[in-house]
């Protein structure tokens, strides 16, 4: 019989995504993942972790999301969590036809014997900042057991076939073991109610199914057992009824696989292939229905590979997600290709990429745990290494440049920096200095583009910009083809300096003819984005150093955590900073907190991180005094405590320093105060830890030319970096270099 199940989705309430706690942060096992990709491009991958184990109490499940099309990926937000002795875990994600993105998960409380289905619903994934409904249960109201790991199926009718793992009676446990039966639940009103029908059996461990569709309309349904095989049952009445399982001629090592309809009408199937154990996970295809499958493309040969999951974009690219070493490693990953790399089995199309990292754990170390670098790891040769094989990106003519900033998109980088062509060096006051853009191709290493985009005076189709310098550019991803950069106009003592910005189409390789000035918020509203404001809402909270007019910058690199982005709003001459959430439009700064005490040390060129605890940490220039950095720390980014120095920081400089979190570790940068042949800025450091206190030595950068500034990306399992280099004490800053870490 049918079992209804009715559901309300409150499309107008706008759920948060839950508050990361330090349990999310240092998981120590993950995997399960799942994976969607909208129209735009953006790629959302969940999994599940929580608690020592599958299955735990404490079972959380996460989704993180790409906009660079897969290069980098956020870091992860719980989406549930435990809830009344209730666990969540199997997350998978689809879009359905009207382009609403359903996370669906599983809910299990073997104590009550309560176990549901449960989904959260996103109407506008392609949203700067999508808005998710609260989680609603599926159900089924019937069966005492319900869960399911896979995709729905939309069939040639229309219904929605969700593949769902159900038993008749009470389970007390995770499982029902042998009593568990295969069934489908079936909406035909796109998913505001479900029926469930089926109930097929199969040798132990049949859970995990998943339904085609033939070309002859009939159901055909593969079951993940314990056989050796995967099983199969199909049915004739659009999923009402289903034939007895069978064992397919499929092997499989008791592991989830993958099977979805191409675009062409080929079957794509994604299983373990010529296997020992969760090994060799391979892409098969099928151009007959399923009756021949042929060897395919080997996606990754490793053991302990398992539960793919993936889509078919518009463009015809197909996106594997999957996990390894769920208690090692953790490592979630993905492999992109197209059906033709399957059909003949190699990279036929030049676009696959295999073995890509979304995410690995970020276990914790503890007292007595080894240490992150071997015992015989050299900083100084690590960074001569690095050294020998940085790229010029400046071109011949250019004198002075420095403060430069970065992003990568596909195989290309876009630097931004500031330069003049008349003398080394750099000052405010200089008229002369404009911003430029430089275009460099990571598969060959050379520049192909130079674009100036903003020098004083120059028009514009809606404004022409006032005479003075144009400062510290900075530059971020705003959609799927164009990028957004920043800069400071300003002329010291002779006006208010300003912010603007302006977008490059990386199809077109050209700027838009416009620019657009940014805006600041603070407590007492929405301004243009000059000092003064920013001075006011400092002084308003005990701020007591002059103002000025004039060194307004974002000066630290954008940091994205828990779906939302930040930088760090500085003034340099006056000695201030700022924790400012960057809104979706990527036009307004709003300020969270000043940290500029005690402000006689003049603090200034911050940089920020989130720690494993999910407060903040800062590290500030300082001025003053000894010169050496400081650190401040926050509970919530908006209050922070006196900076004062630390002895992991014992020599620092007067310099920008940098503080990143790259593959589940920060990256501490910092200026040395000691000079090589009398150059300063000569020697950088850069520590690396997994809590953000205790810190060890990577890379010691010292040469007889300054390396100053530098800005750190990461990219395709990579650290790619630009920094500011000079050949004289005086001058120090010279020309902009290109690099990447070991």
């Amino acid at each position: 019989m049918p079992r209804p199940c009715h559901l309300l989705l409150l499309l107008t309430l706008a759920a948060p995504l839950l508050a990361a706690t330090p349990a999310d942060l240092l998981r120590t096992w993950q995997g399960i993942p799942g994976l969607e990709v909208t129209p735009q491009g953006r790629i959302y991958v969940s999994w599940y972790s929580g608690g020592p184990k599958e299955p735990s109490l404490e079972n959380t499940v996460y989704l993180t999301h790409s906009d660079d099309r897969g290069q980098t990926f956020a870091p992860p937000t719980p989406m549930a969590g435990p809830r009344d002795g209730a666990r969540a875990f199997d997350p998978t994600l689809w879009r359905d036809p009207r382009g609403r993105l359903w996370y669906i998960f599983n809910r299990g409380n073997k104590t009550k014997a309560v176990h549901d289905i449960y989904a959260r619903l996103c109407a506008k994934p392609d949203a700067p900042v999508p808005v998710w409904s609260d989680e609603f249960r599926l159900g089924f109201n019937d069966a005492p057991l319900s869960f399911r790991m896979n995709k729905p199926t939309v069939l040639s009718s229309g219904e929605w076939i969700l593949p769902v793992t159900h038993a008749a009676e009470p389970t007390f446990d995770w499982f029902a073991g042998p009593r568990q039966r295969e069934g489908v639940g079936i909406s035909r009103d796109k998913g505001k109610t479900w029926t469930l029908h089926g109930s097929v059996q199969a040798p132990e461990w049949a859970l995990e199914s998943m339904t085609v569709e033939l070309r002859d309309k009939r159901l055909w349904m593969l079951i993940r057992t314990g056989s050796g095989f995967l099983w199969q049952s199909y049915s004739s009445d659009r999923g009402r009824t289903w034939t007895p399982a069978t064992a397919s001629t499929i092997a499989n090592p008791g592991s989830r696989f993958f099977i979805r309809r191409l675009r062409s009408g080929n079957l794509l199937l994604v299983n373990h292939h010529k296997f020992t154990g969760r090994s060799h996970l391979t892409a098969r295809l099928s151009t007959d229905d399923g009756q021949t499958w042929n060897d395919g493309l080997l996606l990754d040969e490793r053991p302990g590979v398992s539960y793919p999951d993936g889509v078919e974009d518009a463009a015809g690219l197909i996106r594997i997600v999957y996990d390894r070493d769920r208690g090692g490693a953790g490592d979630i990953l993905l492999a992109s290709f197209r059906e033709n790399d399957v059909a003949q089995g190699r990279n036929a199309s030049g676009d696959v990429r295999l073995k890509q990292l979304i995410n690995r754990l970020e276990k914790p170390l503890r007292s007595g745990d080894k240490k992150l670098l071997p015992p015989d790891w050299d900083p100084q040769a690590a960074g001569d290494r690095v050294l020998s094989s940085l790229t010029r990106v400046t071109a011949p003519e250019v004198k002075g440049a420095h403060d430069s900033d970065f992003a990568i998109l596909d195989d290309r980088a876009y630097i931004v920096a500031e330069m003049n062509d008349q003398q080394a060096g750099e000052n405010p006051a200089w008229p002369y200095i404009y911003v430029s853009l430089s275009v460099l191709n990571l598969k060959t290493n050379t520049v192909e583009k130079t674009i100036p985009f903003a020098r004083g005076g120059q028009v514009f189709d809606n404004q022409t910009l006032p005479p003075g310098a144009c400062f510290v550019p900075r530059i971020i991803r705003q959609g799927p083809h164009t990028l957004r950069a920043y800069f400071t106009t300003e002329a010291p003592g002779q006006r208010q300096s300003q912010m603007y910005y302006r977008d490059f189409d990386t199809t077109r390789m050209q700027f838009a003819p416009t620019i657009h000035p940014a805006k600041i918020k603070t407590s007492a509203g929405v301004f243009a984005m000059q000092p003064q404001p920013f001075y006011d809402d400092a002084s308003a909270q005990g701020f007591t150093r002059p103002p000025k007019d004039y060194g307004l910058y974002m000066i630290d690199a954008f940091k994205r955590v828990d779906g939302q982005l930040y930088t760090v709003i500085n003034n340099f001459a006056a000695g201030q900073n700022a924790l400012a959430l960057v809104h979706p439009d990527l036009e307004t700064f709003e300020l969270l907190g000043h940290f500029n005490e005690p402000g006689h040390r003049k603090l200034t060129e911050s940089a920020v991180q989130r720690l494993p605890d999910g407060s903040w940490l800062a590290i500030c220039r300082q001025e003053e005094d000894s010169k050496n950095y400081t650190f401040t720390t926050s509970a919530d980014g908006k209050r922070w405590t006196p900076n004062e120095s630390r002895p992991a920081v014992p020599n620092g400089t007067n310099s920008k320093p940098t503080l990143d979190r790259f593959f589940g570790l920060y990256y501490l940068g910092w200026q040395e105060a000691t000079r090589v042949n009398g150059v300063s800025r000569s020697v950088f450091n850069v520590d690396i830890s997994v809590d953000g206190v205790h810190w060890e030595r990577k890379y010691r950068f010292a040469s007889d030319k300054s390396f100053q500034y530098p800005s750190f990306r990461e990219h395709r399992g990579g650290i790619y970096f630009t920094v500011t280099q000079g050949d004289t004490s005086e001058s120090r800053k010279e020309r902009i270099l290109f690099g990447r870490l070991d």
